[in-house]
């Protein structure tokens, strides 16, 4: 079983907005970053994400929300310099 002590610590991801790249490197950043889009489009789009990840308290769902978060951002296209996107074709 898992520690539920152990911090979740993510490994840090860039993301784009706009022309500005920005380091997201905790969960609590990836919910300001995606407060800050509340009446964007992307934000829109996020209303379910941020509740969870809102509602994350224990290590696992931290993990899991990170995870949840990465893949949206993935999705929608906001991270400028990951392997797969390179090589689409």
């Amino acid at each position: 079983m898992l520690n539920e002590s152990v911090n979740f610590q993510p490994v840090p991801l860039i993301v784009r907005i706009g022309s500005e790249e920005i380091e997201v490197a905790s969960l609590d950043c990836a919910i300001n970053l995606i407060r800050s889009l509340r009446h964007d489009r992307l934000g829109r789009f996020a209303e379910m994400l941020l509740t969870q990840m809102e509602a994350a308290k224990a290590p696992q769902q931290r993990r899991d929300a990170w995870i949840a978060f990465e893949t949206w951002s993935l999705a929608c296209g906001l991270q400028p310099h990951h392997g797969d996107l390179e090589h689409a074709a």
